[in-house]
């Protein structure tokens, strides 16, 4: 059979047909079509925005505006006008702390990211990075703008002489938003270098703030910062000049998204959707989880360390003790913390007892991802034989220390400011153990394992499980610290009767968890 270019012309009488014939190159596509290709699907997929969830939204926040609007704004302009000799150091000071944590939430949410569908398929498709990350940009910006504005605004109110003229508030409006927009455009580039000499700046300006702020409190007669200047044209036109400055430098962030590395915003969409899986299934053990992840990934080698070769350290307690070192850089936040009830001396009594034992129970989960995964995996505790009252006193011992160094120290300065008068620090060591255990009630338990009754609200049903994770840990916490709450609100002289009975109360709890645990294995 002829199987030739010629028999096959012979046999179908016409030019021999290929697998290439027909076969044309494809036209390249646009970013523009790649975009409304993609919208096409998305809006295909999850569908478009659902009238109902625009009414929930809307609903939410008008009851946000009705519930929290005046007293929001009498705090942020007060009725009165300051006095004459009020001290501006407080609020100047305060203004600062909350722009600064502002660069904190920028930093921890990335500030640019986008979801981890569109960091997963779009990041090596044909499209722009700007278009990807303009959604984030945008928000970063205005957001700082607002912060800005509305710290601005508080800080005018509580030191400006009233009448206010509107040179005063414009240039006290364009102070904050230029502040506000550099600590963005600080986060924005800390980010994309992945340095960490922004943090550490931010971080020392930070503690330097709290530091004048506990200053002035402890130190009677602390010199004021000068006046609130009334702005003329030079002021106003520092600042527009400032303004332009940060304008100029965002939009050379915003023209170099192009060129930003892939791993930063494969990082960021990570951290950011696990900030939302954590909202949407009440469950911050994601968070301790995924920090975890980030540390151990950042490590070139394991090493065994002298804590566990030790035969006098049980291994629970060597574990915990590793884990706190492994977290040192929180310990300086925590001491940060500590000081917060000195700085707030003035506050009334129902905001300074909810900072310091909430703040105590907050000290004592710094290793709360170990009980947690004693919880969520029995497993590794019943290969090392142990008991669950012996798993339960080895997790306690750490976090109670650590507790109570933290409640002794709020205390402590509480004492020294002279808002409390006696040895309340002794008080603060008696907490210690109660905090811990709520700590370690709240780790224990998950959103999804304490109740799936359903609640209905005007977002849609969901489990009353989150409800009641809300207030898991508080309730043991409101129980064994029930002699200090009352020593505390009773008034500002400790007696040793309270010292003892709070002492008391952390005894029967340890006594309780003891008995309750039992010599069983896990």
């Amino acid at each position: 059979m002829d199987t030739g270019e010629g028999g096959f012309r012979r046999r179908w009488g016409g030019p021999p047909v290929t697998v290439t014939d027909g076969i044309r190159p494809a036209r390249r596509a646009s970013p523009t079509d790649v975009r409304r290709w993609i919208r096409q699907r998305q809006i295909a997929a999850n569908g478009r925005v659902d009238p109902a969830a625009v009414y929930s939204l809307l609903l939410a926040a008008a009851m946000a505006v009705a519930l929290f609007g005046q007293p929001a704004i009498a705090i942020v302009w007060p009725a009165s006008a300051p006095a004459a000799d009020a001290p501006e150091l407080i609020p100047l000071a305060a203004a600062g702390l909350a722009l600064l944590s502002y660069y904190g939430v920028l930093r921890q949410l990335g500030p640019l990211a986008a979801s981890r569908s569109d960091a997963a398929w779009l990041l090596t498709a044909p499209v722009p990075r700007r278009a990807l990350l303009a959604p984030a940009f945008l928000l970063t910006v205005a957001s700082a703008a607002l912060v800005g504005a509305l710290t601005a605004l508080g800080v005018a109110g509580h030191v400006a002489p009233r009448p206010l003229s509107a040179a005063v508030l414009v240039a006290a409006l364009l102070a904050g938003a230029v502040l506000a927009l550099g600590l963005a455009w600080s986060a924005i580039q800390a980010q994309r270098a992945g340095g960490r000499a922004f943090d550490r700046a931010v971080a020392l300006a930070a503690g330097l703030l709290l530091a004048a702020l506990v200053g002035s409190r402890l130190v009677d007669g602390s010199p004021d910062p000068p006046a609130f200047p009334a702005p003329d044209a030079v002021g106003l036109a520092l600042c527009l000049a400032a303004l332009l400055l940060v304008a100029l430098g965002l939009h050379r962030a915003w023209a170099g998204l192009d060129r930003w590395p892939t791993h930063r915003l494969m990082e960021a969409a990570a951290v950011t959707g696990v900030y939302a899986d954590m909202v949407y299934a009440v469950e911050p053990s994601f968070l301790t989880e995924s920090s975890t992840r980030r540390y151990w990934r950042g490590r070139a080698g394991i090493r065994s360390s002298r804590l566990i070769r030790r035969p006098g350290i049980p291994p629970l307690l060597a574990q915990d003790l590793l884990v706190v070192r492994r977290k040192a850089t929180r310990l300086p936040w925590l001491a940060a913390l500590a000081a917060l009830p000195t700085a707030l001396g003035d506050a009334p009594a129902w905001l300074l007892l909810p900072l310091v034992l909430l703040g105590a129970m907050a000290a004592a989960g710094i290793t709360s991802e170990s009980t947690h995964s004693d919880a969520a995996n029995r497993s590794m505790v019943r290969l090392m034989g142990l008991s669950r009252r012996q798993v339960a006193l080895q997790r306690l011992a750490v976090p109670s220390v650590v507790a109570a160094l933290w409640c002794a120290a709020a205390t402590a300065g509480l004492q020294a400011a002279g808002v409390l008068a006696g040895q309340w620090w002794l008080l603060g060591l008696a907490i210690g153990p109660a905090a811990s255990l709520a700590a370690m009630q709240r780790a224990r338990a998950s959103a999804a394992t304490i109740g799936t009754t359903l609640v209905e609200t005007p977002f849609g049903a969901f489990p009353s499980g989150m409800l009641l994770w809300l207030v898991n840990g508080v309730d043991v916490l409101a129980v064994l610290a029930l002699p200090a709450v009352i020593g505390l609100t009773s008034g500002s002289v400790l007696g040793w009767h309270t010292v003892a009975a709070q002492a008391g109360a952390s005894a029967l709890g340890v006594v309780v968890l003891a008995l309750a645990t039992g010599r069983r294995p896990d």
